[in-house]
């Protein structure tokens, strides 16, 4: 089965792990058409080439970017981009992106110019209902008509779909994590190593940082921040006056969170729900955490997780870890005062979450859910399908 995805955006690196565990199937050969990406997602597209001869990958130029308009809704690929893939027939187009993309469109364009039989499968993340201005909303309007399967990342990402007209078929697949590189590892830390709060991510006031900060200072423990963005000056200035207390990692390679990882003795997303003004200068749409993966990549690990009970936080979390109402500095504190003072409940939720990550969130049950509708879709199955209903959730 050979299967092109079309991708765009920097935030786009963990899509290299859906990548790899597809071509673990020898029967799938998969072309990448990819845009505006980062040197991170280069690279890794590169390295993974070379390890796989069944992927085969194309940085597209782009028009515009995410970078000149705040919004990966309008990043454009150039015209005629389908050329590159002349005399190479795909069996399915999947779209890595929301129905409103301009990305979607040009996508849905190349399958009807160039591959009209080949089946269409797009991708779903938004959990909140927004309303694009003029033209985005005609574009969303035409992915909902053309797509024979959508991928949504969570329930509520489904209802989104539901409620802005979407009425095909949907299978819920979540965002997954490379189980052989985030997995229990044995630690051997110091007995006068003070409890270490995690964080990951983002630096950025919609993440919660400060609300981390608070806590943090509250229970008096130790934080390590990996990541970056506008706060990281502010953090660094609060790790001067607590020497030793705060320490920054900055932006690591992938494969290096795992070490990370494992110095944590729990891992918090904070994150608020906060509103977004750069479409609609008059009209604010609220934006809430639409997954939280590193939630999933802490928990594979052994790690312990707090979160805030925004978005999809709680659903990712499920009862492997602990919530608390998102901007709620002193219920945050007491949540991570459960975990330092209860090694016994640190320990019962560390073997639920490997559990919920291992069963629920691996990359190989995301790929295996995503091609068993593939083959549904261009072969025999197609009548199966239509007779087991519109939605269905992964693995099911």
């Amino acid at each position: 089965m050979h299967v092109l995805m079309t991708a765009a955006g920097r935030r786009t690196e963990h899509w290299t792990e859906l990548f790899a565990a597809l071509c673990d199937r020898p029967e799938v050969t998969l072309t990448v058409l990819a845009a505006d990406v980062s040197a991170s997602t280069h690279r890794r597209l590169d390295r993974l080439a070379r390890q796989r001869p069944n992927l085969r990958y194309h940085l597209v130029p782009h028009l515009l970017g995410e970078d000149r308009t705040g919004h990966l809704a309008s990043v454009l690929f150039r015209p005629g981009t389908g050329r590159l893939l002349v005399g190479r027939q795909p069996d399915v187009v999947h779209v890595i992106g929301e129905a409103a993309y301009v990305t979607t469109w040009q996508a849905i364009r190349m399958r009807q110019r160039h591959w009209p039989t080949a089946p269409l499968t797009l991708y779903a993340a938004q959990n909140v209902v927004l309303r694009f201005p003029v033209p985005f909303p005609r574009l969303e309007r035409q992915a909902y008509d053309t797509i024979d399967h959508a991928f949504p990342i969570t329930p509520a990402a489904l209802g989104v779909l539901r409620a802005k007209g979407y009425r095909g078929p949907a299978t819920i697949v979540p965002l997954g994590v490379d189980t052989a590189l985030f997995r229990p590892r044995p630690v051997t830390r110091p007995q006068a190593r003070r409890f270490t709060v995690g964080f990951v991510g983002r630096l950025e006031p919609d993440k919660g940082v400060h609300d981390l900060l608070r806590a943090v200072e509250l229970l008096d423990c130790d934080l390590l921040a990996v990541g970056g963005g506008s706060l990281y000056p502010e953090i660094e200035r609060l790790a001067a006056r607590r020497p030793g207390r705060i320490s920054l990692a900055g932006w690591t390679d992938h494969a290096d969170l795992p070490e990370l990882l494992s110095r944590m003795d729990v891992l918090v997303l904070p994150s608020i729900e906060v509103i977004r003004r750069s479409l609609l200068r008059w009209a604010g749409v609220p934006l809430r955490e639409q997954f939280g993966r590193v939630l999933v990549e802490a928990m594979a690990c052994g790690v312990p997780v707090v979160g805030s009970e925004v978005g999809e936080i709680p659903y990712v979390i499920g009862s492997a870890g602990l919530t608390y109402p998102a901007g709620d500095v002193v219920a945050l504190a007491d949540r991570l005062a459960a975990l330092r003072d209860n090694p016994d409940l640190a320990r019962q939720l560390a073997v639920r979450g490997v559990r919920r990550a291992t069963g629920e969130f691996s990359w190989a049950g995301t790929a295996d859910s995503m091609y068993r509708v593939w083959q549904e879709l261009t072969g025999a199955g197609r009548q199966l399908a239509a007779a087991r209903g519109p939605d269905r959730p992964a693995g099911e």
